[in-house]
Parts: C-alpha cells; sequence; structure tokens
C-alpha cells in the first residue's frame, strides 16, 4: 500500500522501528539475517487462490491463500484452532519455532495473526513490516525462491491457548456500540466511506457489501494514515498523533472496521503492539456484512 502524505525519511524510521526483540513488528533486515536460521519460519499470506500452497518470494518461505490457511473449509468462519494449529504445522509452524507473516497486500499477515489469536493460537508469531512488496524492494536484502536452509515440519504444533475474545466483536456488538461510549473507527478508503465504493479502487470489481456507506457514527481512519510510502508501520510517536485525532481518548472501546476486517486487523495490531492498547476490538464480519444486512442503518 501506498499514501503519499505520509513520506518518512528511511532513517527515521529505520532508528524509531519496533524493537524486534520486543515487538511482533518486525523488519526485512531483521528477517534477511535470518534466513539461515531453521527455527524461523516464514508464511507468505496472499490473495491469490491459485496459489494454494508452495515456495514463497522469501527464501525458504511457504505461500498459502489466506481463506485456505485461516477459514473454515465449509463455513464463513474461522477455522477451528486445531486445524489451523495443524494447518500451519504443515506450513512449517511449530511449537519452538518463530514464525514470520509476510503479506501480500501487507495486512493479510495481520489478520492471520488476529485470527490466530482470537480462536486460541499460540506461540510466537511476528509481522514482516510492509509485507512481500516491502521485502521486495530489497532494502539490501536478498530476494528469491531457493530455500537457504532445510526446514523439516515440526512434530508438535501451535499451542492452543485462551482465545483472545476481547479482539473481536460481532454485528451486535456494534449495534450496541453505535450511540456508546465507543468509538467506532472505519480504516477503509475516503471513498469506501463516503459511499462512492464498496471496495477499494486496487480491486478490479467495486463489490463486497449491496449498499454504500458506513456505520453511524463512525470515524474515518484509512489504514495508510498509519503506514508510510514503502506501507511500513510509521513511528510511534506519529502513530499516537494518529489515534489522537480520532478524539477517543475517553471511548471504552475503539471498534475497528474495514471491508473484510484485513486492515482493521492491520490497525488492530499496531495499536496494540506498538501503542500498547488494548481497547481494540475488530468487527469480524465488517462492511460486507453490515452492508448486506436487511435493516442495519448506514450513513452517506
Amino acid at each position: 500500500m501506498t499514501n503519499a502524505v505520509n513520506t518518512v525519511d528511511p532513517s527515521a524510521v529505520a532508528s524509531e522501528s519496533p524493537d524486534p526483540e520486543a515487538s511482533v513488528f518486525v523488519g526485512v533486515d531483521w528477517l534477511a539475517r535470518r534466513l539461515s536460521d531453521p527455527d524461523v519460519v516464514v508464511i507468505e499470506v496472499t490473495d491469490d487462490p491459485e496459489h494454494v500452497d508452495g515456495p514463497g518470494v522469501v527464501p525458504g518461505a511457504r505461500s498459502v491463500f489466506w481463506k485456505r490457511l485461516l477459514w473454515h473449509e465449509t463455513s464463513r468462519r474461522f477455522a477451528d484452532p486445531a486445524d489451523l494449529a495443524e494447518r500451519l504445522r504443515v506450513l512449517g509452524a511449530g511449537e519452538d519455532r518463530i514464525v514470520v507473516f509476510a503479506g501480500r497486500p501487507a495486512q493479510f499477515a495481520a489478520y492471520a495473526i488476529w485470527v490466530a489469536r482470537v480462536v486460541g493460537v499460540g506461540g510466537e508469531l511476528r509481522y514482516l513490516d510492509g509485507g512481500l512488496p516491502a521485502w521486495e524492494l530489497g532494502h539490501g536484502s536478498p530476494t528469491g525462491t531457493s530455500p537457504t536452509v532445510e526446514r523439516r515440519t515440526p512434530a508438535s504444533p501451535l499451542p492452543l491457548v485462551t482465545p483472545l475474545s476481547s479482539a473481536v466483536i460481532d454485528r451486535d456488538g456494534v449495534r450496541r456500540a453505535i450511540d456508546s461510549e465507543s468509538v467506532i473507527v472505519d480504516l477503509r478508503t475516503p471513498e469506501e466511506y463516503a459511499g462512492e465504493r464498496v471496495a477499494p479502487d486496487t480491486e478490479p470489481i467495486d463489490h463486497g457489501a449491496q449498499r454504500h456507506g458506513h456505520i453511524p457514527g463512525a470515524r474515518p481512519l484509512h489504514v495508510n494514515e498509519l503506514l508510510d510510502d514503502a506501507g511500513r508501520v510509521l513511528p510511534a510517536d506519529a502513530l499516537r498523533r494518529r489515534i489522537a485525532g480520532l478524539d477517543a481518548a475517553d471511548a471504552t472501546e475503539l471498534v475497528f472496521y474495514c471491508r473484510l476486517s484485513h486492515r482493521a486487523a492491520l490497525g488492530w495490531l499496531v495499536v496494540t503492539d506498538i501503542l500498547s492498547d488494548p481497547r481494540v476490538r475488530v468487527y469480524d464480519g465488517s462492511w460486507t456484512e453490515w452492508g448486506s444486512i436487511v435493516g442495519t442503518p448506514i450513513e452517506r
């Protein structure tokens, strides 16, 4: 993703990037130095339905279509935790390994981490800042399709833990959040928020919901406002200013949504991990659901 407004000096970003030893976010240089580490596994989460499972762009990585990894096989719901842990194990993720998710687009990796936590899959999960587009820009780091080290399928999957129910909200919860002390935040593009589109203009077809507009009272915060031109997260001080602009200091919770909850999941990861603000809940159905339900209120 790109955003011409948020141009940040690369040296400033490097000096103020989240500490990879303390943060979920890791940079391409951090990953490049660990390509030969058998305990670091890269899983590329992409929007290509034809790329079911195979070698990735990052050397040694495995690539998978996001729905095949994260959704139930027959229902429009998340995979069961044991099934998700097993799918990840087949891709190389195990109990004693660091799992780095790299997205194309980048927010798909955040969505993978969010889904894992919400259903109750634990382990050391990391997000490649900027995703595969940032990796392909190079930053002096190697790219290719040949693995640099053999990674055997782990015997033990990622552990199952208590689901992080505080990070998700359903449509009934959103209804209650309207006209409450919660603040609803729309992370879609300005055109989607205004009701000019139901999908971002990067999509070849404008589809996703039956109606245009936004949830009543929702405050706009395009996810790109949290990122620099390379799609990497902004420094913490800049992020605090963006969130302060929501005028939500007294809100009991922040309800994030977008079209399918991918961009909202990235917002959740940024705010909870870097700003240590636990109030964010992601509306799992997002606008695709809300804009298609008979009788739900909308604004334009």
